[in-house]
């Protein structure tokens, strides 16, 4: 009678062992903790990316402005574009397209820049804002 109101030794055991407690705990957080460090890690660089473009932006329409002509204003804003997403890992010219419009005050060029494949912006682990990321600058033509 007193054998059957013990509890199991093995099972006792078990529920006083703190190191399988912890590894029961790893495998409930060390999933959460990893998305969100993932997470971190593709919206980090998103931002790099929409900032490096964005900048890019602002450089071409800023060479823009001393162009004498429009088609020399073109060209020299997708050089500065081109100068100035050099620094960017995986850029081509072929992952940009670049379109500079202008009116008679103001120059305006628009980029729009497609994520290469094999950035991490591609992975499919966590959700991430887009492929695609575009930026437009404005700068005002200087009057005669």
């Amino acid at each position: 009678m007193l054998g059957s109101m013990k509890a199991p030794t093995s099972l006792a055991r078990f529920g006083r062992n703190e190191r399988a407690a912890a590894i029961v705990e790893m495998a409930l957080v060390l999933p959460l903790f990893l998305t969100l460090a993932m997470g971190i890690l593709i919206y980090g660089q998103y931002f790099l990316l929409a900032h490096n473009v964005q900048q890019a932006a602002n450089d071409g329409a800023r060479a823009a402005i001393v162009g004498l002509d429009a088609a020399d204003r073109r060209a020299i804003a997708v050089r500065a574009v081109d100068r100035s997403m050099a620094g960017i890992a995986g850029f081509t010219p072929s992952t940009r397209a670049i379109s500079v419009t202008e009116t008679t005050e103001a120059v305006t060029v628009a980029i729009t820049y497609t994520v290469p494949s094999s950035n991490i912006l591609r992975s499919s682990f966590v959700p991430s804002p887009g492929n695609i990321i575009r930026a437009r600058a404005t700068f005002e033509l200087p009057v005669d």
